[in-house]
């Protein structure tokens, strides 16, 4: 800690918490102790003061961007100060620029003054709040122009932070689903209500660049004094139709094993009661004959025993490449 300088300092409902010059792992844990105090203790406004610092730790960066979540669930802001050109190149990789004020001086930062009722403060609030969230989050007008879409949502599509603002949603749509979505639209409009997008199990968005990714939406009306609103949460399905897949082959294998198991079963029993007949037989029959008998009898015993042999160690390809896990 740099001299002269405090861990935490209050101003009416403003609190700044200053880093360290160097930024450790275990100088982290501290600040995210500090931060989180600072938020449980009602600040409104909540200073990282990182003027001094000349380097952080990855783990530095993760206890800024909690505190910036915890601002957001408390309605409060995080304003951060960062002078020195390497830390700010970190909050950059990071995407923290995107999401907290960066200033270059603590005068700068405490100029900017203190939210003080509903307005461009609890607006700043809220698309913290949304930027953070792991889904897409989409919110159409009656007409369904967008007029919310966050971070995630963007990049989900291949767009950059803003640039879905006041496009139709069904600019996220494949050519050939749109008018059937815009169908779906007005129906759902009928009856809003929360409740996945379809019935199918998968649906498609367009992405930028052209390409369709596999997606799952959940419906919610939002209604306001100006207009309804319809906020859609978006996940990409990618990993999830990759599961799918995967189990459906599975099953597949399965089924196909215990069908063949079953047909093997079937042709064991039936040879087995031929033999047990051919046996029968050759006990009353001259010694030549019963010889025959018992020969044909024990050379189907052995193909049997060769066909349990050939499933109990069958390959799972048709080709025979590979162990059978």
């Amino acid at each position: 800690m740099a001299e002269g300088r405090e861990p935490v300092a209050w101003a009416g409902r403003r609190a700044v918490v200053a880093f360290p010059e160097h930024v450790g792992e275990s100088d982290a844990a501290r600040i995210r102790e500090q931060l989180l105090a600072v938020l449980e203790d009602g600040a409104a406004v909540v200073i990282a003061d990182m003027s001094a610092t000349a380097s952080c730790h990855p783990a530095g960066l993760d206890t800024v961007s909690l505190a910036c979540q915890q601002a957001a669930i408390r309605r409060a802001e995080l304003r951060l100060v960062a002078a020195a050109p390497a830390v700010r190149r970190l909050l950059a990789a990071r995407g923290l620029d995107r999401l907290v004020p960066v200033y270059p001086s603590m005068e700068a930062a405490v100029a900017a003054g203190e939210p003080d009722g509903p307005g461009p403060a609890d607006e700043a609030v809220l698309r913290q709040l949304l930027d953070a969230l792991a889904d897409g989050i989409v919110l159409a007008d009656e007409d369904g122009q967008i007029m919310l879409a966050n971070r995630q949502a963007a990049a989900m599509f291949g767009y950059r932070p803003g640039e879905l603002a006041g496009q139709l949603v069904e600019q996220l749509v494949p050519a050939g689903l749109r008018d059937a979505h815009r169908l779906d639209r007005a129906a759902y409009a009928l009856k809003p209500a929360a409740r996945p997008m379809a019935d199918r199990a998968q649906l498609a968005g367009l992405r930028r660049d052209g390409t369709t990714i596999p997606v799952t939406i959940t419906l919610s009306p939002v209604p306001t004094a100006s207009g309804h609103f319809v906020l859609a949460v978006i996940r990409d399905a990618t990993h999830e139709r990759w599961q799918h897949d995967v189990t459906d082959l599975i099953r597949g294998a399965l089924a196909e094993q215990a069908q063949h198991t079953a047909g093997l079963l079937d042709r064991v029993v039936g040879g087995l009661f031929h033999v047990g007949l051919s046996l029968n037989a050759a006990a009353g029959q001259p010694a030549e004959l019963a010889r025959d008998q018992i020969t044909q009898a024990l050379q189907r015993l052995d193909d049997m025993i060769h066909e349990i042999r050939d499933h109990a160690f069958r390959p799972p390809h048709p080709d025979g490449g590979g162990p059978p896990w």
